[in-house]
């Protein structure tokens, strides 16, 4: 396909070229007569009837320039050099015909110039043929504004069709990049409660195995029914981790005690969905897990300075070899997170949904835990 000044030009945002080509020779004719019948009166011997040539005038020129479009579309794609070379070429072309009609119109209104003898060859005796192309700098001028607006008004509406098509990539990649993070962490979340509902088998359990399942299921129709490109309530995202925490304390009993401290404000306000799940996900594997008794998570939701925020705190062994750098967008950090995909994917779609507009921080206590504290905008549903 060619390049062509319009094919990038939507038909809906683009005004008709006819209606700017007619527009434009209407306006000619109008300028000039004003300025012939009332600035040029004193030299204007018809008056009024000046209109008619410039009628005239106006529609030879309207078609004399019409085929300068189809020319034109063609060589929207030339170095900037031939480009000008070809427009001059063009409306000196145009020129030399429209300029000998123009003034054989005139003439004809203002001196009953017989216009069938100079067809025939027989013109007065004071005729000079060159006086045909009496102001052909001024008819060059007009042609070639006509060629320069042609160009920019399709150049003008080419950039904004480019940069809306521009806008709608970075739309749909946005939208692309937003779930492929949020699905990241289904199949990683699954593999471990599935492992651990294999355990459960082996060990006898099955009433709790199945009773993990129906929750496993429960969360699973959660999680897909919620569009990854949508915000959620924190309310909603709270229930969905109650579902995950009763699925984890199915593995771990009187080891894993949760404390919730959500202000009730905050519960209406906008989360990205699964933000939470993955950092106690975490905090079950590199503390709860590891410890015999006495485990605590610690989620906490609350309103300051126009941002929600989250944190999830526990009471782990400190564990260097259980951490690596995740790189955050946010003002150049670098955090330390746990090893997996889980608190990345957080980091990512918080760069891609918030960016340079929400912190991200991890926090190593003194003698145990860690604490994972989260600031976005405050967005009401």
């Amino acid at each position: 396909m060619k390049d062509t000044a319009e094919t990038f030009i939507a038909n809906k945002d683009k005004p008709s070229f006819w209606l700017l080509h007619s527009l434009g020779w209407m306006t000619y004719v109008f300028i000039f007569t004003v300025d012939n019948v009332f600035f040029y009166r004193d030299f204007n011997r018809i008056g009024f009837e000046v209109f008619f040539p410039l009628v005239l005038s106006g529609v030879f020129a309207a078609l004399l320039t019409w085929p300068l479009r189809y020319i034109y579309r063609q060589c929207w794609g030339l170095p900037s050099v031939w480009l000008i070379v070809t427009i001059m070429l063009c409306s000196l072309l145009v020129t030399g015909i429209w300029t000998p009609i123009k003034n054989i119109a005139m003439w004809y209104f203002y001196e009953n110039f017989d216009v069938l003898s100079l067809i025939a060859g027989n013109p007065s005796e004071d005729f000079k043929w060159y006086m045909l192309f009496m102001s052909v700098s001024y008819a060059f001028f007009m042609i070639f504004v006509w060629s320069t607006l042609y160009f920019g008004i399709n150049y003008h509406f080419r950039l904004i069709n480019e940069k809306k098509m521009h806008i709608e990539a970075v739309r749909l990649s946005h939208i692309s990049q937003i779930k492929m993070l949020r699905y990241q962490i289904n199949p990683h979340f699954l593999f471990n409660s599935l492992n651990a509902v294999s355990t459960l088998v082996l060990r006898g359990s099955k009433e709790k195995a199945n009773g993990m399942l129906i929750r496993l299921s429960t969360f699973l129709r959660f999680s897909l029914d919620n569009d990854p490109e949508k915000k959620i309530r924190l309310y909603d995202e709270l229930k969905a981790l109650m579902l995950y925490l009763e699925i984890e304390k199915t593995r771990f009993d009187d080891r894993l005690t949760v404390k919730f401290e959500i202000e009730p404000q905050t519960e209406a306000l906008l989360v990205p969905s699964l933000l939470l799940q993955p950092l106690v996900e975490n905090s079950i594997k590199y503390a709860i897990a590891q410890m015999s008794k006495g485990g605590l998570i610690e989620v906490t939701a609350k309103c300051l300075h126009c941002c929600l925020q989250m944190e999830v705190a526990d009471n782990g062994p400190v564990q260097d070899n259980a951490y690596l750098d995740v790189k955050s967008k946010n003002k150049g950090q670098t955090a330390s997170s746990h090893t997996g995909v889980g608190v990345q994917n957080i980091v990512d779609r918080l760069n891609v949904l918030y960016p340079d507009n929400h912190s991200f921080n991890i926090i190593r206590g003194l003698t145990m835990g860690y604490s994972v504290q989260i600031s976005i905008p405050m967005e009401y549903s």
